[in-house]
Protein backbone atom coordinates (compact mmCIF):
# COMPACT_ATOMS: atom_id res chain seq x y z
CA UNK A 1 0.00 0.00 0.00
CA UNK A 2 1.40 3.37 -1.04
CA UNK A 3 1.88 6.04 1.57
CA UNK A 4 -0.85 8.71 1.47
CA UNK A 5 -0.13 12.25 2.72
CA UNK A 6 -3.70 13.25 3.60
CA UNK A 7 -6.55 10.88 4.39
CA UNK A 8 -10.17 11.99 4.61
CA UNK A 9 -12.72 10.17 6.76
CA UNK A 10 -16.37 10.99 6.12
CA UNK A 11 -18.95 11.23 3.38
CA UNK A 12 -19.30 10.94 -0.38
CA UNK A 13 -22.65 11.58 -2.09
CA UNK A 14 -24.39 12.43 -5.32
CA UNK A 15 -25.53 16.06 -5.54
CA UNK A 16 -28.71 16.80 -7.49
CA UNK A 17 -28.54 20.54 -8.14
CA UNK A 18 -31.35 22.85 -9.27
CA UNK A 19 -30.82 26.55 -9.95
CA UNK A 20 -33.98 28.45 -9.01
CA UNK A 21 -35.11 32.04 -9.67
CA UNK A 22 -36.33 32.19 -6.04
CA UNK A 23 -37.42 29.83 -3.26
CA UNK A 24 -41.01 28.69 -3.84
CA UNK A 25 -43.79 29.20 -1.31
CA UNK A 26 -45.73 26.21 0.09
CA UNK A 27 -47.80 24.52 -2.64
CA UNK A 28 -46.13 26.64 -5.34
CA UNK A 29 -44.65 25.10 -8.48
CA UNK A 30 -41.81 26.92 -10.30
CA UNK A 31 -39.56 26.12 -13.22
CA UNK A 32 -35.90 25.50 -12.43
CA UNK A 33 -33.34 27.46 -14.41
CA UNK A 34 -31.15 24.36 -14.67
CA UNK A 35 -30.88 20.84 -13.30
CA UNK A 36 -27.63 18.87 -12.99
CA UNK A 37 -26.04 16.14 -10.94
CA UNK A 38 -22.48 15.96 -9.65
CA UNK A 39 -20.30 13.90 -7.36
CA UNK A 40 -20.18 15.52 -3.94
CA UNK A 41 -19.90 15.07 -0.18
CA UNK A 42 -17.94 17.32 2.16
CA UNK A 43 -14.99 15.00 2.80
CA UNK A 44 -14.88 13.75 -0.78
CA UNK A 45 -14.90 17.32 -2.11
CA UNK A 46 -12.08 18.22 0.28
CA UNK A 47 -9.97 15.42 -1.17
CA UNK A 48 -10.60 16.54 -4.74
CA UNK A 49 -9.36 20.01 -3.75
CA UNK A 50 -6.25 18.43 -2.20
CA UNK A 51 -5.55 16.11 -5.10
CA UNK A 52 -5.84 18.82 -7.77
CA UNK A 53 -3.07 20.71 -5.98
CA UNK A 54 -0.78 17.72 -6.40
CA UNK A 55 -1.04 16.03 -3.00
CA UNK A 56 -1.51 12.28 -2.52
CA UNK A 57 -4.71 11.49 -0.67
CA UNK A 58 -7.24 8.77 0.04
CA UNK A 59 -10.88 8.45 1.09
CA UNK A 60 -12.07 6.37 4.05
CA UNK A 61 -15.81 5.85 3.89
CA UNK A 62 -18.70 4.00 2.31
CA UNK A 63 -20.96 3.95 -0.70
CA UNK A 64 -24.01 1.80 -1.31
CA UNK A 65 -24.47 -1.15 -3.60
CA UNK A 66 -25.85 0.64 -6.66
CA UNK A 67 -25.13 2.52 -9.88
CA UNK A 68 -24.21 5.74 -8.06
CA UNK A 69 -21.54 3.93 -6.03
CA UNK A 70 -19.64 3.04 -9.20
CA UNK A 71 -19.98 6.59 -10.49
CA UNK A 72 -18.51 8.04 -7.28
CA UNK A 73 -15.64 5.56 -7.12
CA UNK A 74 -14.81 6.15 -10.78
CA UNK A 75 -14.72 9.90 -10.12
CA UNK A 76 -12.33 9.36 -7.21
CA UNK A 77 -10.03 7.39 -9.47
CA UNK A 78 -10.15 10.06 -12.18
CA UNK A 79 -9.14 12.60 -9.53
CA UNK A 80 -6.21 10.38 -8.40
CA UNK A 81 -7.77 9.74 -4.99
CA UNK A 82 -6.96 6.37 -3.44
CA UNK A 83 -10.03 4.19 -2.86
CA UNK A 84 -8.42 1.30 -0.94
CA UNK A 85 -10.69 2.04 2.02
CA UNK A 86 -13.75 3.20 0.08
CA UNK A 87 -16.12 0.35 0.87
CA UNK A 88 -19.22 -0.77 -1.01
CA UNK A 89 -21.87 -1.97 1.44
CA UNK A 90 -24.40 -4.54 0.29
CA UNK A 91 -28.10 -3.66 0.58
CA UNK A 92 -27.30 -0.03 1.38
CA UNK A 93 -28.13 3.03 -0.71
CA UNK A 94 -25.62 5.63 -1.85
CA UNK A 95 -26.72 9.03 -0.44
CA UNK A 96 -28.20 11.65 -2.77
CA UNK A 97 -28.34 15.26 -1.57
CA UNK A 98 -30.69 17.81 -3.10
CA UNK A 99 -29.23 21.29 -3.53
CA UNK A 100 -31.14 24.44 -4.42
CA UNK A 101 -29.19 27.42 -5.74
CA UNK A 102 -30.73 30.90 -5.65
CA UNK A 103 -28.54 33.79 -6.80
CA UNK A 104 -25.45 31.70 -6.18
CA UNK A 105 -26.28 30.76 -2.59
CA UNK A 106 -27.00 27.14 -1.70
CA UNK A 107 -29.50 25.31 0.47
CA UNK A 108 -28.88 21.59 0.97
CA UNK A 109 -31.27 18.78 1.86
CA UNK A 110 -29.14 15.91 3.14
CA UNK A 111 -29.90 12.28 2.45
CA UNK A 112 -30.90 10.08 5.42
CA UNK A 113 -28.59 7.44 3.92
CA UNK A 114 -25.60 9.54 4.99
CA UNK A 115 -26.22 8.22 8.51
CA UNK A 116 -26.77 4.58 7.55
CA UNK A 117 -24.38 3.94 4.66
CA UNK A 118 -21.18 3.97 6.70
CA UNK A 119 -18.12 1.92 7.53
CA UNK A 120 -17.57 0.02 10.79
CA UNK A 121 -14.73 0.59 13.23
CA UNK A 122 -13.31 -2.77 12.13
CA UNK A 123 -12.97 -1.39 8.58
CA UNK A 124 -10.31 1.09 9.69
CA UNK A 125 -6.72 0.27 8.75
CA UNK A 126 -4.15 1.39 11.34
CA UNK A 127 -1.24 1.62 8.94
CA UNK A 128 -3.26 3.46 6.30
CA UNK A 129 -4.00 6.19 8.84
CA UNK A 130 -0.71 5.88 10.68
CA UNK A 131 1.40 6.41 7.56
CA UNK A 132 -0.41 9.63 6.65
CA UNK A 133 0.66 13.13 7.61
CA UNK A 134 -2.88 14.40 8.21
CA UNK A 135 -6.29 12.90 9.03
CA UNK A 136 -9.14 15.21 8.03
CA UNK A 137 -12.71 14.47 9.11
CA UNK A 138 -16.19 15.92 9.56
CA UNK A 139 -17.15 13.69 12.53
CA UNK A 140 -20.32 12.63 10.71
CA UNK A 141 -20.05 9.11 12.19
CA UNK A 142 -18.70 9.84 15.63
CA UNK A 143 -17.71 6.41 16.98
CA UNK A 144 -15.73 5.58 13.85
CA UNK A 145 -14.17 9.05 13.95
CA UNK A 146 -13.13 8.64 17.59
CA UNK A 147 -11.31 5.41 16.78
CA UNK A 148 -9.64 6.91 13.70
CA UNK A 149 -8.40 9.87 15.74
CA UNK A 150 -7.12 7.50 18.43
CA UNK A 151 -5.09 5.70 15.75
CA UNK A 152 -3.85 9.00 14.32
CA UNK A 153 -2.63 10.14 17.74
CA UNK A 154 -0.78 6.87 18.31
CA UNK A 155 1.17 7.47 15.11
CA UNK A 156 1.64 11.24 15.59
CA UNK A 157 -0.60 12.03 12.61
CA UNK A 158 -2.06 15.54 12.63
CA UNK A 159 -5.84 15.87 12.96
CA UNK A 160 -7.98 18.45 11.16
CA UNK A 161 -11.75 18.74 11.76
CA UNK A 162 -14.32 20.48 9.57
CA UNK A 163 -17.16 21.34 11.97
CA UNK A 164 -20.46 22.07 10.23
CA UNK A 165 -23.63 23.30 11.93
CA UNK A 166 -25.55 20.01 11.91
CA UNK A 167 -22.66 18.27 13.67
CA UNK A 168 -22.18 21.18 16.11
CA UNK A 169 -25.81 20.78 17.18
CA UNK A 170 -24.79 17.64 19.07
CA UNK A 171 -23.31 20.01 21.64
CA UNK A 172 -19.94 20.58 23.30
CA UNK A 173 -20.26 17.78 25.84
CA UNK A 174 -20.85 15.18 23.11
CA UNK A 175 -18.08 16.50 20.84
CA UNK A 176 -15.62 17.67 23.49
CA UNK A 177 -13.11 14.80 23.34
CA UNK A 178 -13.06 14.72 19.55
CA UNK A 179 -12.59 18.48 19.17
CA UNK A 180 -9.90 18.69 21.85
CA UNK A 181 -7.94 15.98 20.04
CA UNK A 182 -7.69 18.13 16.90
CA UNK A 183 -4.68 20.18 15.89
CA UNK A 184 -6.95 22.47 13.87
CA UNK A 185 -10.73 22.90 13.89
CA UNK A 186 -12.27 24.68 10.90
CA UNK A 187 -15.94 25.43 11.62
CA UNK A 188 -18.20 27.52 9.45
CA UNK A 189 -19.78 30.51 11.17
CA UNK A 190 -22.92 28.64 12.18
CA UNK A 191 -20.97 25.64 13.47
CA UNK A 192 -18.77 27.87 15.64
CA UNK A 193 -21.60 29.87 17.19
CA UNK A 194 -23.78 26.81 17.79
CA UNK A 195 -21.09 24.77 19.57
CA UNK A 196 -20.24 27.74 21.85
CA UNK A 197 -23.79 29.14 22.21
CA UNK A 198 -22.62 32.59 21.11
CA UNK A 199 -23.58 35.05 18.37
CA UNK A 200 -20.14 36.37 17.44
CA UNK A 201 -17.54 34.34 15.49
CA UNK A 202 -14.79 36.24 17.33
CA UNK A 203 -16.18 35.27 20.71
CA UNK A 204 -16.84 31.71 19.57
CA UNK A 205 -13.26 31.27 18.39
CA UNK A 206 -11.85 32.69 21.63
CA UNK A 207 -13.94 30.25 23.66
CA UNK A 208 -12.82 27.25 21.59
CA UNK A 209 -9.15 28.20 21.92
CA UNK A 210 -9.53 28.75 25.68
CA UNK A 211 -11.07 25.27 25.94
CA UNK A 212 -7.86 23.87 24.48
CA UNK A 213 -8.09 23.75 20.66
CA UNK A 214 -4.72 25.08 19.40
CA UNK A 215 -5.94 26.67 16.15
CA UNK A 216 -9.49 27.65 15.14
CA UNK A 217 -10.22 28.96 11.65
CA UNK A 218 -13.81 30.06 11.12
CA UNK A 219 -14.98 30.37 7.53
CA UNK A 220 -17.18 33.44 7.03
CA UNK A 221 -18.30 33.13 3.40
CA UNK A 222 -17.84 36.35 1.45
CA UNK A 223 -16.19 37.96 4.50
CA UNK A 224 -13.25 35.54 4.38
CA UNK A 225 -11.95 33.65 7.40
CA UNK A 226 -11.09 34.35 11.03
CA UNK A 227 -7.88 32.84 12.44
CA UNK A 228 -7.64 32.45 16.21
CA UNK A 229 -4.81 31.03 18.32
CA UNK A 230 -3.62 31.73 21.87
CA UNK A 231 -1.28 34.36 20.42
CA UNK A 232 -3.52 36.29 18.02
CA UNK A 233 -6.81 36.71 16.20
CA UNK A 234 -6.94 37.98 12.62
CA UNK A 235 -9.44 38.12 9.77
CA UNK A 236 -8.19 37.27 6.28
CA UNK A 237 -10.56 38.83 3.72
CA UNK A 238 -12.02 36.87 0.83
CA UNK A 239 -11.07 37.64 -2.76
CA UNK A 240 -13.78 39.37 -4.77
CA UNK A 241 -15.11 37.73 -7.93
CA UNK A 242 -17.25 39.15 -10.73
CA UNK A 243 -20.14 36.74 -10.27
CA UNK A 244 -20.97 34.03 -7.72
CA UNK A 245 -22.53 31.05 -9.48
CA UNK A 246 -22.59 28.39 -6.73
CA UNK A 247 -21.19 28.45 -3.19
CA UNK A 248 -21.51 24.65 -2.83
CA UNK A 249 -18.08 23.24 -2.05
CA UNK A 250 -16.48 26.61 -1.29
CA UNK A 251 -15.65 25.57 2.27
CA UNK A 252 -14.36 22.20 1.07
CA UNK A 253 -12.15 23.96 -1.48
CA UNK A 254 -10.85 26.25 1.27
CA UNK A 255 -10.13 23.34 3.60
CA UNK A 256 -8.33 21.35 0.94
CA UNK A 257 -6.13 24.22 -0.18
CA UNK A 258 -5.42 25.26 3.40
CA UNK A 259 -4.41 21.73 4.34
CA UNK A 260 -2.09 21.54 1.35
CA UNK A 261 -0.47 24.91 2.09
CA UNK A 262 -0.19 24.50 5.86
CA UNK A 263 0.58 20.80 6.29
CA UNK A 264 2.34 19.91 3.04
CA UNK A 265 4.10 23.14 2.00
CA UNK A 266 4.70 24.22 5.60
CA UNK A 267 3.48 27.79 5.12
CA UNK A 268 2.39 29.94 8.04
CA UNK A 269 -1.33 30.11 8.84
CA UNK A 270 -1.94 33.47 7.16
CA UNK A 271 -0.30 32.50 3.87
CA UNK A 272 -2.15 29.17 3.83
CA UNK A 273 -5.45 31.00 4.43
CA UNK A 274 -4.83 33.46 1.58
CA UNK A 275 -4.07 30.53 -0.71
CA UNK A 276 -7.22 28.77 0.48
CA UNK A 277 -9.38 31.89 0.06
CA UNK A 278 -8.18 32.07 -3.54
CA UNK A 279 -9.17 28.43 -4.10
CA UNK A 280 -12.66 29.16 -2.76
CA UNK A 281 -12.94 32.27 -4.96
CA UNK A 282 -12.23 30.22 -8.07
CA UNK A 283 -14.63 27.45 -7.01
CA UNK A 284 -17.69 29.66 -6.52
CA UNK A 285 -17.57 30.84 -10.13
CA UNK A 286 -18.68 27.41 -11.41
CA UNK A 287 -21.79 25.27 -10.86
CA UNK A 288 -21.19 22.10 -8.84
CA UNK A 289 -19.22 21.44 -5.67
CA UNK A 290 -16.05 20.36 -7.49
CA UNK A 291 -16.30 21.88 -10.96
CA UNK A 292 -14.44 25.09 -10.17
CA UNK A 293 -11.88 23.62 -7.76
CA UNK A 294 -8.55 24.82 -9.16
CA UNK A 295 -5.39 23.02 -10.14
CA UNK A 296 -2.13 24.42 -8.81
CA UNK A 297 -1.26 26.43 -11.95
CA UNK A 298 -4.71 28.09 -12.04
CA UNK A 299 -4.57 28.95 -8.36
CA UNK A 300 -1.10 30.50 -8.48
CA UNK A 301 -1.98 32.49 -11.60
CA UNK A 302 -5.09 33.88 -9.87
CA UNK A 303 -3.03 34.89 -6.83
CA UNK A 304 -0.33 36.60 -8.90
CA UNK A 305 -2.98 38.55 -10.81
CA UNK A 306 -5.16 39.39 -7.82
CA UNK A 307 -2.92 39.80 -4.76
CA UNK A 308 0.08 42.13 -5.02
CA UNK A 309 1.31 40.83 -1.65
CA UNK A 310 1.39 37.19 -2.77
CA UNK A 311 4.89 35.72 -3.01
Amino acid sequence: MNKIDIVGLGEVVIDWVAELPYYPSPDEKIDALSESYFSGGVTANFLVAVSRLGCSCGFIGAVGDDFYADLLIDDFKRENIDTSLTIKIEDKTTPINFIMIVKGEKSIIQSPHMQTTKIKISDLDELYIGNARVLHTTVIHQKVTEKAIEIAKEFDVRVSIDLEAQIAQRGWQVLKEVLLSADIVIPNKNGATIITNTKSPQQAAEILVKKGIPIVIITLGKEGVLITTKEFQKKIPAYEVKKVIDTTGAGDSFNGAFSYGYWIEGWNIEKACKYANAAAALKIQKLGARTGMPYQSELLQFLRETDINWD
